[in-house]
């Protein structure tokens, strides 16, 4: 839940709390499956994931949506 005195961040239509925001000071992040991530996390979690695959990947997925704060 989210109090009324804390700081917010609204993406999307969807109110997150400002520390979802603090895993790095970049301003790109992307929202994959309704979870939000910090660019840096997505891009090493999607290497991670082609790593492990025993098929080829493609360069994304069309329901993960990359966004920049910028």
């Amino acid at each position: 839940a989210i109090g009324r005195s804390e700081l917010i961040m609204r993406v999307l239509g969807q109110v997150y709390h400002l520390g979802c925001f603090s895993c790095c000071e970049g301003d790109e992040f992307v929202l994959k499956e309704g979870q939000l991530l910090c660019r840096g996390d997505y891009e090493k979690e999607r290497e991670m994931l082609a790593a492990i695959s025993p098929a080829p990947t493609e360069s994304g997925n069309l329901s993960d949506l990359a966004l920049s704060l910028k």
